[in-house]
């Protein structure tokens, strides 16, 4: 499990808000929270959390993709299964990793367009092969195709335990 700790965006230094977080080496996450005692003193209580990886606001998008999606990639055309995933509350990241900063709309790619180059790239060499594509979101503990106008879906488990996705959209892609 990797964990990014994101820069504040432009909306939260415009009101001044301080950072809350901290990175300290490259496995430990710190939050820190301002409490008041008993007696009304002020103290803040820092709370660590150990991961595989963490990131700190420093690490760019590429050097993130080339430490956790990039061997995905190679293991996909090697054979494997393999899937990448951001996981996290409102606002704690995920669209600015995965997409991009403001939605890939700034200086930097996410790690779903890394990803792609480097397939497209691959499958240059490789004719025999084809992508295929779905694309859901898991909010509220609901499942929704982002391929086919947010269509909820069902999972279900058939007899061998296997999870399949009933509805999901699949589409054949090319590069340009």
């Amino acid at each position: 499990v990797c964990v990014r700790k994101r820069p504040l965006n432009s909306k939260e230094r415009g009101k001044g808000e301080g950072d809350c977080t901290s990175t300290k080496g490259n496995q430990t996450f710190i939050v820190t929270e301002p409490r008041t005692k008993v007696d009304l003193t002020k103290f803040t209580c820092a709370h660590k959390f150990y991961f595989d990886t963490v990131f700190d606001q420093d690490t760019s998008n590429e050097q993130i993709y080339n430490m956790t999606c990039k061997p995905l990639v190679d293991f996909f055309f090697e054979g494997g299964k393999a899937t990448c995933f951001a996981y996290g509350q409102t606002g704690s990241g995920k669209t600015y990793t995965m997409m991009g900063p403001e939605g890939g709309k700034k200086e930097q790619n996410g790690l779903y367009v890394l990803a792609a180059r480097d397939i497209f790239q691959e499958l240059q060499r490789r004719r025999d092969l084809e992508i295929h594509v779905s694309f859901f979101e898991i909010y509220g503990g609901k499942f929704y195709d982002l391929l086919n106008g947010r269509r909820r879906l069902e999972l279900r488990e058939d007899a061998h335990g296997a999870v399949h996705t009933i509805g999901l959209k699949e589409i054949s892609c090319q590069s340009r």
